[in-house]
């Protein structure tokens, strides 16, 4: 029997969860282990410094089996290495399936997205704090945007109902046209397509900027809270 069969067979002893041993005879199963080794290395001969290891692995009946070389079929699904004193002295995991390659992967984009996450908020804290001194600076501030964003709103509005005026006076003089009996003139027609696109792009125009006054109010709160808490630090 080659040495490589005994230490299956030793590997195979040490599997098997009980020992018929006399119970007068205060005899351990690491004991029993141990002899069996001791026997086994004295049967064959001291090994050279070289060749003083063995790899152990588990097949597919869960049993540990150990020899000088790992089978192909147990080649990826790792080992250990034992020295003829049965002590460990290095392992080889085992190999990683695509599952688990992919999910490894996944938790890395997870984990730079939250390191991107914390580097921009920690960007803007700096810029928070070297803006503003108080809170009151930061209520003014506010202030100014707000009331930039109504004038503009204003404005508008009030160009709006310029036009509105105007497409009316159009539409009255494309109707004179008709009760004269006479066609409307595209130079009228192209003018009132005109106005009304005028019209909904500024229509537009005071849509988008109310939505940025409700957004600077959330932004303000928002700073206000986080300034509240850097400058509690």
């Amino acid at each position: 029997m080659g040495l490589e069969q005994r230490l299956v067979g030793v590997a195979r002893f040490a599997q098997t969860p009980r020992l018929a041993v006399d119970k007068s005879m205060n005899i351990t199963k690491t004991d029993l282990i141990a002899c069996l080794f001791t026997g086994l290395l004295v049967a064959v001969g001291a090994p050279e410094a070289s060749a003083d290891r063995f790899k152990c692995w588990t097949n597919n009946e869960g049993v540990t089996e150990c020899g000088n070389v790992v089978p192909p079929e147990y080649a990826q699904k790792g080992h250990k290495e034992i020295t003829d004193q049965g002590r460990m002295v290095g392992s080889q995991t085992r190999a990683r399936t695509p599952e688990e390659i992919e999910q490894e992967r996944l938790e890395e984009e997870r984990k730079a997205r939250e390191r991107a996450i914390a580097e921009e908020q920690a960007r803007r804290d700096r810029v928070l704090l070297a803006t503003f001194t108080t809170e009151d600076d930061m209520l003014l501030s506010h202030q100014g945007k707000v009331a930039a964003l109504d004038s503009r709103i204003n404005h508008t509005e009030q160009l709006v109902k310029k036009l509105e005026r105007m497409r009316e006076e159009l539409i009255q003089d494309a109707a004179k046209q008709e009760r004269s009996g006479n066609k409307v003139s595209d130079e009228t027609l192209e003018s009132i397509n005109r106005v009304k696109r005028q019209i909904a792009e500024n229509q537009d125009f005071v849509v988008q900027r109310q939505e940025e006054r409700v957004e600077l109010e959330a932004q303000l709160e928002k700073e206000l809270a986080r300034f509240r808490v850097l400058k509690s630090q």
